[in-house]
């Protein structure tokens, strides 16, 4: 029987490496105000950073570098409070006739996307970002605004998102793939025929002749490269640095209620960062397609969160008929949790026959624990693994 390995950002967090929007978002913050700090100033076409008082910035930051300053108000879940110094002023220096003591701020800083205002607020460690998702609410909220620049609107939204994948992209290519772990046996295992029910004994054994494997890879790295063919990999959601295979971006559920209305509206560039149009930029879809259509198979989801995101994809993998089984390969933490049942409650969001379902996921006493990096396995959170993309 052939296996589908469903490969999520989950997958290269248990490698050790810092895959999450979280560790993107806080990156690309450490960059502007390092860039602050350098210069008194910072701009881009998202964040400014306003020359506040640059001297008393350093003396804020003490004996703290610009990246410990910034993972400071991350780890006390104010990033918010970061960025709007102005609600803090310091008293610090004379106004003009010297009579009394100025209020000064060290920095002032200017958000100019409500899309990522949205995501800093959500960037915090008890809360994982969900970019895509944040994208689709904010280019709903556009399109009921009973405005004339709605078109202006979308089309700035559009911008925003196109500027955050672009920067996404530059920090995913710092990143070091991290080292080889157990994963090897998992992508080649044979499926274990006491794991599915609903089918008769001679389709198993007519099905059990073949033997092949597929990586659906919704990364953007190559890690799951360390452990097989690249010929046997659809990098679905594209690849850094292959102009023939874009990086894909946005939102993937046509099955949302909101969606048939998206439909309806005539505001254009609406469809810009929906995940449907961008698949049409490649084969990968329909080899995708040749692949389940060839024969019955499990899939194995290994750090997908199974989110919304990707229902559209999904839906179509977990429902066609010849996906006999799906194999959850949970986060284990140290004090014995996992992230097994939230995982089913996100798979059941896939499947409009919910008696298939309960047929097709495998009981957790026949699932198993993701293999982590030595470092991940004292201090990762469960919201961090099965992050999409």
């Amino acid at each position: 029987m052939n296996r589908l390995i469903v490969v999520g950002n989950g997958f290269d967090l248990a490698h050790g490496m810092k895959t999450g929007y979280n560790d993107f978002i806080l990156w690309y913050l450490k960059k502007a105000f390092s860039a602050y700090n350098k210069t008194g100033s910072y701009i881009d076409d998202l964040i400014e950073i306003k020359s506040g008082n640059l001297t008393l910035f350093k003396r804020e930051l003490g004996n703290l570098t610009v990246s410990e300053y910034v993972d400071s108000f991350y780890l006390r879940n104010e990033l918010d409070i970061l960025l709007n110094t102005h609600t803090r002023s310091i008293t610090f220096g004379w106004t003009s006739d010297r009579r009394e003591r100025k209020p000064e701020v060290p920095f002032v800083v200017n958000v100019k996307s409500e899309l990522l205002s949205s995501i800093i607020k959500c960037c915090s460690t008890i809360n994982w970002v969900e970019i895509e998702n944040l994208y689709y609410d904010e280019l709903k909220k556009v399109l009921i605004e009973k405005n004339q620049s709605k078109q202006e609107d979308v089309r700035e939204l559009n911008l925003t998102i196109e500027y955050i994948v672009d920067q996404l992209k530059i920090y995913l290519k710092e990143l070091v793939i991290g080292d080889k772990i157990g994963y090897r046996k998992i992508f080649t295992d044979k499926v274990d025929i006491s794991e599915i029910v609903g089918q008769s004994e001679n389709t198993l054994k007519l099905n059990d002749s073949t033997n092949e494997t597929l990586i659906l890879n919704f990364n953007y790295t190559k890690t799951a490269e360390q452990y097989i063919d690249r010929k046997e990999m659809i990098y679905i959601h594209g690849e850094l640095d292959n102009s023939s295979n874009p990086v894909i971006f946005g939102f993937g559920d046509e099955l949302d209620a909101d969606y048939i209305a998206l439909e309806l509206n005539k505001t254009k560039e609406i469809f810009n960062y929906i995940k449907s149009f961008w698949y049409f930029k490649t084969s990968n879809y329909h080899n995708l397609m040749r692949f389940i259509e060839s024969n019955k198979f499990q899939a194995r989801i290994l750090g997908h969160s199974c989110g919304l995101s990707d229902r559209t994809l999904l839906n179509m993998i977990f429902e066609h008929k010849n996906c006999v089984s799906i194999k959850i390969f949970y986060h284990q933490t140290p004090n014995g949790g996992n992230n097994y049942t939230e995982l089913t409650q996100e798979i059941s969001r896939h499947f409009r026959n919910k008696q298939q379902m309960r047929m097709k996921i495998v009981p957790f006493d026949k699932s198993s624990p993701m293999p982590q990096h030595e470092k991940m396995i004292s201090s990762q959170n469960p919201l961090s693994i099965g992050t999409t993309e």
